[in-house]
């Protein structure tokens, strides 16, 4: 699973038809708070091609690397953790029509 989208490079430009994935989805609280979060890290490449290779090179892209949302235990039901965060990464504006692969 994994998301094709336009990604916006630093200095202004923008890589289309990008290849974006989840690499890691934790949920987490800090000691002192009783509100759970969700954290989500991606790995953006140039197409799904490049992802394939055993070296693949990562395009750098920080306002596409850690993704945070507010979580209820429980909100993955139906689902789970990877495809729930791939759900709520839709819904952020940086990836805006994004569509799976």
């Amino acid at each position: 699973m994994a998301l094709k989208v336009n990604i916006p490079l630093q200095g202004g430009g923008t890589h289309n038809n990008g290849y974006v994935r989840v690499t890691n989805a934790r949920v987490c609280r800090k000691d002192s708070e009783s509100d759970w979060f969700l954290m989500v890290d991606v790995a953006v490449y140039k197409d799904a091609d490049e992802r394939a290779k055993v070296n693949a090179k990562k395009i750098s892209s920080r306002s596409m690397d850690h993704f945070k949302f507010p979580y209820s235990v429980g909100d993955e039901s139906g689902s789970n953790l990877i495809a729930h965060s791939y759900a709520k990464l839709k819904t952020e504006s940086v990836l805006d029509g994004a569509s799976d692969v």
